[in-house]
């Protein structure tokens, strides 16, 4: 299944080159965008597959180039494992963790490069929330570990610059919590899919997941979502401004788990 938007489709270009090489992959965009779900798809589709999937979530640190020490041992202790670790939020990491992070990527390449490798290595996905070109020329974030770490570059975009994909993906969530909770939720009405339509989405496939999920789960068996019963969901989870839409998108860290979803669209029926 693929998505209707030019963006998305750019992404979906992206993940499949990215899973046919072994360079260093950056995912780009914001909490609940579906960074982790890109990373694990390039993994799953690259000669990696069987191998494992390893990650790790950078965290602010006080004590500085502490947070870096415990990124570099962890992918130290996974160099033969010849799958993939997944490196997230990079763009936490403080100045002397990003050249601790980049010291060890440039003995990395220097030691392939020289056919001194033991093993080979796993091959690496970073992501960030950030826009690490900007922060980068701004310089809040070292350009040379950007390059290291950026060989194949993918941002995705927020929900709600995707409209077209609000509704298809709205209706296979509906489908899918409806069989976990084994009830017969029949549809969206068309003043609910226009309602989700209006919504910011600030928290993004997380939120809209969320939102939906809560709905069928308080709705009877055998009804169909009206806009009266999303509203008070959407209410609920902050995502709603009447009459307008907010550009800004910036979401929490609380949204930051991310796990599976699909990029769907429209039925021609």
């Amino acid at each position: 299944m693929t998505s209707r938007d030019r963006r998305m489709r750019a992404v979906q270009n992206l993940v499949g080159k990215a899973a046919r090489c072994r360079a260093n992959v950056l995912v780009e965009g914001e909490c609940g965008v579906g960074k982790m779900y890109f990373a694990r798809r390039i993994h799953e589709a690259s000669e990696a597959a069987s191998l494992g999937f390893a990650s790790i979530f950078c965290r602010p640190e006080t004590r500085p180039g502490g947070e870096g020490k415990r990124v570099v041992a962890f992918l130290e202790a996974r160099e033969g494992d010849r799958g993939t670790v997944y490196v997230r939020g990079v763009d936490l990491l403080d100045a002397l963790s990003q050249r601790v992070l980049l010291a060890y990527l440039d003995a990395r390449e220097s030691r392939a490069a020289s056919g001194r490798a033991r093993v080979t290595p796993a091959r690496l996905i970073f992501s960030s929330h950030r826009n690490l070109l900007d922060e980068s020329r701004a310089g809040r974030f070292s350009g040379r570990l950007y390059m290291r770490i950026s060989v194949v570059r993918i941002r995705v975009p927020p929900l709600r610059q995707r409209e077209a994909d609000i509704v298809p993906l709205a209706r296979y969530f509906v489908g899918l919590y409806s069989r976990r909770e084994s009830k017969r939720i029949r549809s969206l009405s068309r003043e609910a899919e226009a309602l989700l339509r209006r919504s910011t989405w600030e928290g993004n496939i997380h939120e809209l997941k969320n939102v939906l999920s809560r709905a069928v789960v308080m709705a009877d068996d055998g009804d169909s979502l009206g806009a009266r019963e999303l509203g008070s969901m959407l209410r609920r989870a902050g995502a709603w401004r009447r009459g307008s839409m907010r550009r800004d998108g910036e979401a929490g860290e609380r949204l930051q788990r991310e796990d599976k979803w699909p990029s769907v669209t429209r039925s021609k029926s």
